[in-house]
């Protein structure tokens, strides 16, 4: 694969933004021109004894005094390149390695001694016939990358200077002294007296350059894969390339399929709709033989498995790549992507942009991978893509050991993660949560006889889910964006369904985060994971890279809306992160979630609970065998609360919710974009809420289980024996942090204003779920204990007086968006409770736990209702 290229007229489009435009072979200025004056000795005495790496920039190097320098002829002054980013090496801790840090345009600048390597704005643009084109150039401003200073005099023959390219590429590119300084309190700061060049290659085409940085504190740190935890080293690479011509046309957005984009601001024409332009980010495939039916590409896109990833699951790893090839056949391409291995002898280095590879990384302690893509800023094509997953991945779904309390990290992540990523790497949590699901389904599976007695469907386990995991990242590099409303395609018995399963798929997309299809105990169990393109992923493959012989993106509009016009196709069903959004409260969807399965999310996730029982039943007698460490029960038991989270977390969006829809007027199938949950289904929603979250016996574990639960205490890298508050395992915590889940998004002010205002989107007669049914049904919920003077065991008082916090809180504090119905509703049940507790007091039969909670939530209420009413005599 070759650097990307652009099309001349996109060339001359952007040229006043970035003054002189030149290809990469450009030719050399007019000899008449005379060079500007420079200080320093001559260019051939400055590079005496120094080695010459000669490409499309040439570098000088001198290894015994650790010098570099950097050759810009006159030519590539004022010209466009590129410079992609990657932190080819990490430290194992914060950050991993083969991270795509981002790219960006550039052109050299010559400032009297000095050089500026100019971040090229490409956010504006004009044709170069506008008028408006004029106020660009000096109303649009670059940023300054890095500044060179130049070294030499002008080589006589050319007018060539070298310049120093540490100003360049020696920094803080991550910007780790402010991330891991300010924000972790680490105190690291960059080194740049003990930061270096590593391996310079130049090309024709490119230039790969590796700096190796040095980070430093004088404050210890708790980082467990540093020899000194005063000291750590990462190595960035660059990849410089020019910008030759190419006859690839960029192809425009639709809303309704969901492609990466590339977007910029057109001033050529202000009487447009919308002065956006969006191109979806794809690779140039074309056929070779245009007019066949079916035909291999031009140039295929191919993909290096790295020699890291082991030998075993290279052909799992194969088999996710090439099995996209199903949906470019559908649209005429044979073989449109090709694997190859990497051999153990290739002199290539990954990190170069000529290659696309899958790679396997070190991160201890971390289940992910990503599969970014890199594209030209101008067009939207995509030029290299380099997918990387953290070993880990494989080893979290094995691992019973080395497990410590940490009850409330049952939605476990790395939360450096996303707040440590300074360049926008289209961040996928996949891997990470499917690594987690995965550990769940097969601790629950060893529990069955005929799959613990049976390693071939072990190996079929891991296989399908390595298959699946490199399917979903390998669309990311296509271009696609994650579809969380796929998985809504099929009926939850549907799923069960072997036969329609294994024909035709469990979901629409593997774009979806898609859960293990597990099958319930005693019914046959089709495909663990979704295998193959889905309806949605051959629909925008198709999108994305049917030809239509276009010669400009505006000439194949009306085709591309033909495809996109069947998006009210029920099995094209698309929504994304924006409408997902983890548990925030702008997902108002309920079908658009990650990890569930099926049209009716309640009935799968009542399965799921079914799931967890099962396994923390069989717990004791599967896992407690002679000699077995009982760690591996701790590890079992703390799987099965993930599904109790998934459905704490997806239950409250039907309430109030409002599914969501992509179509266009006048589609085919078409429906408004929105249309109001119906009340009988909030009430399901509701009702599993309260009978598998909140129910008195909704958790209910033998003792002699819970003393059982002994975590590692064998030696670690951070000492985790030593450190963890507890050793004992904190079921109440644990309990609490699924219990109090729904109760924070129902009782969202937002939530609540969407409620309120769902009223007025219901149609007359059409029956609905209100606010006040929402409160009364919660209320009746937590406090069913009130209704027939019985006791109250410890899970439910402590989610009691956390429901009383919420409804004081209401009452006395200024929450912004809080509808007055809600404070008034809040009020209500307050004072419900307060008169439950007082008829309850009454009972000889109550337990001095329950009576303590009773008296102290009483007096509690009555406080805040009489503070309530002296602050808003109103209320």
């Amino acid at each position: 694969m070759s650097a990307f290229r652009i099309g001349m007229g996109m060339i001359l489009a952007i040229g006043l933004l970035v003054g002189q435009v030149v290809s990469a072979s450009a030719k050399e200025k007019p000899k008449s021109e005379e060079p500007p004056k420079t200080e320093g000795k001559p260019f051939e005495t400055v590079i005496k004894d120094f080695s010459k790496i000669e490409g499309i920039f040439t570098f000088y190097i001198k290894k015994d005094e650790g010098k570099v320098l950097m050759e810009i002829k006159p030519a590539q002054f004022d010209s466009l390149y590129l410079c992609c980013m990657t932190r080819s090496t990490g430290d194992g801790t914060y950050y991993d390695n083969g991270a795509d840090l981002g790219d960006f345009p550039f052109k050299f600048k010559r400032v009297g001694q000095n050089v500026q390597m100019l971040s090229v704005n490409t956010r504006f643009r004009a044709d170069s016939a506008a008028a408006l084109s004029k106020a660009i150039e000096r109303g649009v401003s670059h940023s300054i990358f890095g500044v060179g200073k130049i070294e030499s005099q002008p080589r006589k023959e050319d007018g060539a200077v070298l310049v120093n390219p540490a100003g360049f590429f020696i920094q803080d590119l991550t910007n780790l002294g402010y991330f891991l300084g300010k924000q972790r309190q680490l105190e690291y700061s960059f080194d740049k007296d003990n930061s270096y060049f590593g391996t310079i290659k130049s090309f024709p085409l490119n230039s790969e350059i590796d700096v190796v940085c040095h980070f430093k504190t004088n404050k210890p740190n708790d980082a467990q894969s540093f020899p000194s935890p005063y000291s750590m080293m990462h190595t960035y690479h660059f990849s410089l390339s020019g910008l030759p011509v190419t006859d690839y046309v960029p192809r425009l957005a639709d809303e309704r399929v969901g492609y990466f984009q590339t977007v910029y601001q057109d001033y050529s024409d202000l009487s447009r709709e919308t002065p956006y332009v969006r191109y979806i980010n794809r690779w140039n495939l074309k056929k070779a033989f245009p007019d066949s039916a079916i035909s291999p590409p031009v140039e295929p896109i191919v993909f290096w498995l790295e020699n890291t990833i082991p030998i075993e699951y290279r052909p799992y790893v194969e088999e996710g790549v090439l099995l996209w090839n199903k949906a470019f056949e559908k649209i005429g391409f044979r073989d449109a992507i090709v694997v190859k291995q990497m051999p153990d002898t290739a002199s290539w280095d990954p990190a170069d942009i000529r290659y696309n590879t899958i790679r396997w990384v070190i991160y201890p302690g971390q289940a992910y991978a990503v599969g970014p893509s890199r594209a030209n800023p101008f067009t939207g094509q995509i030029y290299d893509a380099d997918i990387r997953v953290c070993a880990d991945f494989i080893r979290f779904m094995y691992s019973f050991s080395e497990y410590v309390v940490e009850p409330l990290k049952g939605k476990t992540g790395n939360e450096f993660e996303d707040q440590l990523t300074p360049f926008a790497d289209r961040r996928c949590d996949y891997s990470r949560e499917s690594a987690q699901n995965a550990a769940v389904a097969y601790t629950l599976l060893l529990t069955r006889d005929d799959f613990a007695q049976k390693p071939e469907l072990t190996k079929r386990f891991v296989r399908e889910y390595i298959t699946d995991l490199v399917m979903h990242e390998v669309g990311h590099t296509l271009g696609l964006r994650h579809n969380f409303k796929a998985s809504s395609i099929r009926s939850n018995a549907d799923r069960l369904d072997t036969i329609l399963v294994n024909s035709q798929g469990i979901t629409g997309s593997v774009m979806d985060y898609n859960p293990v299809n597990l099958a319930p105990l005693g019914k046959p169990q089709s495909a663990f994971y979704h295998l193959g393109p889905g309806t949605y992923d051959y629909w925008a493959i198709e999108y994305g890279y049917r030809q239509f012989g276009a010669d400009s993106p505006e000439s194949e509009k009306d085709s591309l809306d033909k495809i996109a016009s069947r998006s009210g196709d029920p099995l094209l069903a698309y929504g994304t992160d924006e409408d997902n959004f983890g548990n925030s409260m702008r997902a108002i969807d309920p079908l658009c979630t990650q990890f569930d399965l099926t049209s009716d999310p309640i009935a799968y996730f009542t399965d799921q609970i079914a799931l967890s029982k099962e396994l923390w039943k069989n717990i004791e007698t599967k896992f407690e065998s002679p000699g077995a460490r009982y760690q591996k029960l701790l590890a079992a038991f703390q799987r099965g609360f993930r599904y109790y989270f998934q459905a704490a977390e997806m239950m409250p969006r039907y309430v109030g919710g409002i599914y969501r829809h992509n179509n266009h007027v006048g589609d085919e199938g078409s429906a408004p974009p929105f249309r109001p949950v119906d009340g009988a289904t909030q009430k399901r929603a509701m009702a599993f809420l309260r009978d598998h979250i909140f129910a008195p016996d909704a958790f209910v574990f033998p003792p002699s289980l819970l003393n059982k639960l002994q975590p590692e205490r064998l030696e670690d890298f951070g000492w985790s024996a030593g450190r963890a508050n507890r050793i004992d395992y904190p079921v109440h915590d644990m309990v609490f942090s699924i219990q109090k889940e729904p109760i924070d998004r129902l009782l969202n002010p937002i939530a609540l204003a969407r409620m309120q205002d769902g009223e007025l989107r219901r149609a007359a007669g059409e029956p609905g779920y209100s606010m006040a049914d929402m409160f009364g049904d919660l209320r009746r919920m937590l406090w069913t204990e009130l209704s027939s003077a019985s006791n109250v065991n410890s899970y439910r008082r402590a989610i009691q007086r956390y429901h009383v916090d919420k409804l004081i809180g209401m009452i006395l504090e200024k929450q912004p968006g809080l509808p007055e119905d809600a404070r008034a509703l809040a009020r209500r049940d307050l004072a419900w409770v307060q008169r439950g507790i007082t008829t309850a007091l009454a009972a000889a039969t109550l337990n001095t736990f329950t009576r303590s909670h009773y008296e102290e939530s009483k007096a509690r209420i009555e406080a805040a209702l009489k503070a309530g009413l002296e602050r808003n005599p109103k209320l």
